[in-house]
């Protein structure tokens, strides 16, 4: 049950950020359009650097998604791996990590 919180967390949290980067590269799209018909030569300049580097932090999030679902999945398949090869360490290694939040929970309650 804490793996579903943790992870509904994450997607949350994976939303917002998503949200706040395409509204801000929105909101820098729209203001390149709202100067575009302003033709000084400094105004043009800085019009054209600001949608390139506008097409290249869209790329950017896209790939860095991308990448970051591979490595999940890369980790995903090598714990489940390890688990499937090792069940008895995983099984001890639980214990003793339940045996230490126990006791833990136990001096903070005294």
């Amino acid at each position: 049950m804490d793996a579903h919180l943790d992870t509904s967390h994450v997607r949350k949290v994976k939303r917002y950020g998503n949200a706040t980067i395409n509204d801000f590269l929105d909101n820098v799209d729209d203001l390149t359009k709202a100067i575009k018909d302003i033709e000084a030569p400094e105004i043009a300049r800085v019009r054209a650097k600001v949608k390139m580097a506008l097409a290249a932090a869209k790329s950017a999030v896209s790939d860095g998604a991308a990448q970051v679902r591979g490595q999940a999945r890369m980790l995903t398949r090598t714990t489940d791996n390890y688990v499937h090869e090792n069940p008895w360490q995983v099984v001890g290694v639980a214990a003793l990590v339940g045996i230490a939040v126990g006791m833990l929970l136990t001096r903070r309650s005294d």
